[in-house]
This record gives structure tokens, sequence and C-alpha cells, in this order.
């Protein structure tokens, strides 16, 4: 009874305080001011996705396709583009984050830029437009039947806080944590804001953990900085597998990469620069893109010969044809301790173990490299014949590295690698060697022309012709000619001028590049002059090249002798004799025949 009259006037007190207490007072404390702030972002955050909406809609009734299989096709040869023309450097670089920053609320602010956020209102490109696959339902590719299989995640602030412990207990052997993006319009440089605690967190609970940046690098100089920056901000951490990079379109139409229209040339350099620079900083790189962005926008075997690919596919199976180590197969997959409030679902993914790296290629041998195997007396190599069944090409081997050879030259030759006497694949790969090079000669035919000849090369789909740009110190392609052709005139020259040329064969095997060696440079000089005859009569002999020009005489015969010394545009710099007397001047081409 007295606990009961304790209650009563406790309550009656509590009714007296709140009936004092102005109005704007009890608003307050119904409605916290940071959840009004709250409230009040969330609302220009769905303002900002319903600009976006609208602006797809209206790309969308313009024509404008959400498969990705839509983007426009390569406008420039692979051969003839100019890599470095967009190299660059975007938009302002965040400070890096360091372990004071305070973790981050559970229903977390999404950035305006963060490329991310399409993906999470399946408006992203064709491959990643949502699914409901789960883990029971796949069917992994044969070729992988034999190797070590590892089930993962990958996880941004878009996760929210999640508890690791419970992560591991449900059977995550790896998560791949997102450290930076790039803005998909400024092109700015920032930090996931959950990325030092899920790396801290994932580590203790005894996750191996990988990072990635979501790129949105259009040039060889952005993904250089893309790496410098996401190594930056990863030391001191325990990196136990790639340092990746995403390259992705935002959605159909929007961001920054898709707008650059990069070839597949431009896009494989690109994703190639990123990696080299992550190798030469002391870490594993990987690529990581979608099925058919790999397909369609870069020459995926080109990177998969060297560094590891993870691909994405939300599927149930896959068709995809290249090498890779990830899959990525579902957005929405489910897993203890991953839910942020607005978000219940993440990333799932597979392993491959492997690592099986192509080290050196030529004409007519491959050369590769794999790490030890604790306990292995010796290494069986296989290789993929032509029905397509792996047949053993050396057993035993002590060496944790082998050369293949004789080869035949721009071929594909897939090899598998397992611990001597046992069925567990450990390294995968698919090589492709060089072609053949080329002999490549060359001589001046007029004042303003060169002709190089070259000798053919089996299998060449076409053949890289190279000047030497003495003012940019460096060779660039003039000509990609047809793998049937074994000739090319180069013109518009200056008279009397020496010049320098390469050449490579070229040809696309497996969605790679096989080139040949370069040729041995030459060295090329027009002629000085050239004999030729006016093929008209009553011709005036301009001082310029014009025909505004003062005339400085009359060609009167047709068939008159001149001396060809240069040109200018539409006209020709000659020497001729009028009235007994030589003179110099212009006179159209149109109007004088060469003496061969």
């Amino acid at each position: 009874m007295k606990r009961r009259g304790n209650a009563v006037i406790c309550f009656f007190l509590a009714c007296l305080l709140t009936a004092a207490l102005p109005a704007e007072a009890l608003a307050a404390e119904t409605v916290p001011e940071t959840k009004q702030q709250e409230t009040q972002e969330m609302a220009e955050i769905e303002e900002t996705d319903k600009m976006l909406t609208d602006e797809l809609e209206s790309r969308a009734e313009e024509g404008l396709s959400d498969e990705e299989g839509k983007q426009p096709e390569d406008t420039v040869p692979a051969a003839d583009e100019p890599e470095d023309a967009k190299e660059t450097d975007a938009g302002a670089v965040q400070e890096p984050l360091n372990e004071e920053t305070p973790e981050s609320e559970e229903e977390t602010e999404v950035d305006p830029e963060d490329p991310g956020k399409y993906r999470l209102t399946r408006r992203g490109t064709g491959d990643f437009l949502g699914s409901s696959i789960r883990a029971q339902a796949l069917a992994h590719q044969p070729k992988y039947s034999d190797c070590i299989l590892q089930y993962g995640v990958d996880v941004s602030y878009h996760n929210g806080t999640i508890d690791w412990e419970k992560v591991k207990a449900d059977g995550v052997e790896f998560a791949i944590i997102r450290v930076a993006y790039r803005g998909y319009e400024n092109g700015a440089l920032k930090m996931d804001n959950k990325a030092l605690e899920n790396m801290r967190n994932a580590s203790a609970a005894g996750i191996p953990i990988g990072v990635y940046i979501f790129s949105q690098a259009v040039s060889k100089a952005e993904a250089r900085q893309e790496a410098d920056f996401i190594v930056a901000n990863i030391k001191g951490y325990k990196i136990d597998l790639p340092v990746v990079f995403d390259f992705e379109y935002v959605a159909t139409g929007v961001g920054r990469l898709y707008k650059a229209h990069l070839s597949k040339s431009a896009g494989t350099n690109v994703c190639t620069a990123f990696c080299d620079r992550v190798k030469a900083l002391g870490y594993t790189p990987m690529v990581y893109a979608s099925k058919s962005m790999y397909e369609k926008q870069t020459y995926a075997a080109d990177i998969s010969q060297e560094y590891p690919v993870w691909m994405a596919h939300y599927n149930n199976s896959t068709s995809y044809a290249g090498e890779y180590e990830y899959w990525q197969y579902t957005s929405e997959g489910k897993v203890d301790g991953i839910r942020a409030k607005d978000n219940p679902y993440t990333d799932l993914n597979y392993r491959y173990y492997n690592t099986l790296r192509i080290t050196n290629r030529t004409a007519d041998s491959l050369s590769m490299s794999w790490d030890a195997w604790d306990g292995a007396d010796g290494y069986d190599i296989y290789r993929k014949n032509g029905s397509g069944s792996y047949v053993i090409l050396e057993s035993g081997v002590k060496e944790t590295e082998y050369t293949d050879k004789p080869l035949n030259s721009g071929m594909d030759y897939s090899y598998k690698i397992y611990p001597h006497g046992t069925n567990t694949c450990i390294g995968f790969n698919t090589g492709i060697t060089q072609l053949a090079s080329a002999k490549l000669s060359g001589k001046g035919t007029a004042f303003d022309k060169i002709k190089l000849t070259w000798s053919k090369v089996s299998g060449a789909a076409s053949y890289q012709i190279e000047r030497y740009n003495s003012s940019k110190k460096a060779y660039s392609n003039i000509k990609t000619a047809s793998g049937s052709a074994a000739s090319y005139t180069d013109g518009s020259k200056n008279a009397s001028t020496k010049y320098k040329y390469r050449l490579r064969p070229y040809k696309v095997v497996f969605n790679g590049r096989s080139y040949g060696g370069y040729s041995k440079i030459i060295t090329v000089k027009t002629k000085a002059k050239v004999k030729a005859k006016t093929k008209s009569k009553k011709l005036k002999l301009r001082k310029s090249a014009s025909k505004s020009s003062k005339s400085l005489g009359t060609i009167r015969k047709k068939g008159t002798k001149v001396t060809v010394t240069g040109s200018s545009g539409g006209w020709y710099r000659i020497s001729v004799k009028i009235s007994g007397k030589t003179k110099k001047g212009y006179l159209k081409k149109s109007n004088i025949k060469l003496i061969k």
C-alpha cells in the first residue's frame, strides 16, 4: 500500500509540473532538435533522389535504355586511342579519417555525391537491378568445382553499424570493406565514414578483410590518385585480401564515368593503372566490375592474367567466360549482424582460392607463378586441351614457377595448379601468347611522302603504325592498318626531312589484347625535290599559296617541266623557268602531275 501511495503522489506531482511547462517546451521535449534535423535532412535527400529519378525518366523518354548493353560503342579504335588525353587530376580530396572519428548513427545520412546510393534504390545499370538470389540456389561453374570455396560479404556505411561477431558466427569467411569513393559528379575523393570501424571490428572478430574504393576515375592519372588515397587510409590495418578498384557506372546516363564514354582500351588502361600503383605500394590489387562491364567496356583478360578479378552478376549462375576469383551474386543477402534500419540486406559473394599469375608472355611461351602450399612436396600443372578438358602437363614441379613452351603465337592457354598428388586446385588462369614481330622498312617516294612496307604476321588482325613526335618525345599511333595490308604511305611530310617509325601487329584473343613486339625502329628521309609537269596552259605562278597572292608570271605551255620542292595545303611549291628566268612560287596541286 505504501508503494502504491508513493506512485500516486509522484504521478500527481508530474501532472502539476507538466501543466506549468510552456507549450514550446513540451514540443521540444516531444520532438528533439536532432530528430527535427534528421527529418529535414532526409527530406532533402528524398528531394535529391526525386530529382535524379525525374532525370532518369526524362532520359528514358528520350530513348535511353536502362540496360548497360545500350552504352554507346567505342568511337575510337583501341590502337588509335590517345590514352593519356584525359590525364587530369580530379576534384578535392578529403583528409583521411583517423581513429578519433566518431562512429556513425544506425541510420546513416547518404552523401548526395555517393555513387553507391543508386544501387540501394535499384537504379543501377543492367547487372545491378536487384535480385532475390539465395546461396542454396547457386550453381557454380564446373571449371571451379575443384577449387577451395569461401563465403563472404562486402559492406559500406549503407549497412549501418555491424555486429562482426554475429557475422562471423553466421559463417562469413571474408569481408571486403568500402574505404572510399569518388563523387560521381564533382569527382571529390571521400572516406566511407564506417571504414575504420568496419576494418577494426571485422579484424577483431577474426574475419580476413579486403578493401575497395568505388571509383569514378576517367583517366590513368585519376586511377593512380585513387590508389594513393585508399592505401594512405588503410595503413596500420591488417589487410589480408586485395585492395579493390570498383569500376562501374552509377546508373545509365548518370555519373562522370558513364559520361566519359571511355573505349574498351581506355577503360582497361584505367583499371590496370590502379592495379599497377597498388602493387607498387606493396598490396595485392583487384578489379571489381559487372559481367557486362567486363565483356563490353574492358579487355578483361588483360587484367585477369596479372591481377585478381571480382565479377558481379546477380543470378543463380553465370555464363561469364572469363576468369574470376570472386563472384558477387546478389545484393539482397541476409546475414546475422548486418541489418541497418533503412537497409536490411547486404551483398553476398563467393571466393575461389587462386594465386596463379601469368608473369611473362612471348610469341611461343607463357611464364607463370603461384604461392607455395603448406605441406606440398611439389605441384602438378594441368593445361586445357582443344576439347576443353584439363590434362596433365607436368607432375611434381618443385618450384612455384613454370614456363610452358613451345606454344603458338596469339593464342590463349588455360592452366590449373594442384599440390602434387591432390585434387584440390590452388591456382587457375588463362594466358595469351604474343604475336610474332614484323619486319618494317620504308623509303621516301616524294618530297612529302614516305612509303612503309612490312612482312605479314600470321594471325594478326591489324598493324599499329607509330611515328615519333619530337615535340612530345614519344611515339604515337598514326594508322591502324588491316591484317591483310602490307604497306602504308604517310603523306603531307616536309621535304628533305627525316622521320622515325615503328610497327607492331595486334589481335583480340579471349577478350584480351595480343600484340607482337615492336619492329626495329627505322628512319626514313623524304626527297628534297621531285620532277613534275603542268597539266594545263596559262597558269599563273603565285608568290604564296593563295589565289589572291601576287602573280610572279604565267606558265604558258601545258607539259612545262617544273621541280616540286614542297607543299602547303592544296598548293605545291615549285621551281620553274619563265621567259628564261628561274622563278620559285606556288601552283595548285590539281594543275601539276608528279613524275615517278
